[in-house]
């Protein structure tokens, strides 16, 4: 695993060129974003939070949302 300053390097030298920000879900899916590695840096630079949608920890093997739990609803903006 590569420390930040090494990450950092990497992108500066252009060894990397995208970042994976993801997580698996309940059926083991990579669930997540790609961002350009330059953006990446300057984010975590500036103290910024890389966000996710939390319904996708509530995602059936269809994609569809299962009902019931309290993060994903539709009226909390599934989001």
């Amino acid at each position: 695993m590569l420390s930040f300053d090494e990450l950092k390097t990497e992108v500066d030298e252009g060894a990397i060129d995208t970042v994976v920000v993801a997580f698996t879900d309940m059926q083991g899916r990579l669930l997540g974003k790609r961002l350009h590695g330059e953006f990446f840096v300057e984010e975590i630079e500036a103290e910024h939070a890389i966000e996710g949608c939390n319904y996708l920890l509530a995602l059936d093997m269809e994609m569809e949302p299962t009902p019931g739990y309290e993060i994903a609803s539709w009226e909390q903006g599934y989001g």
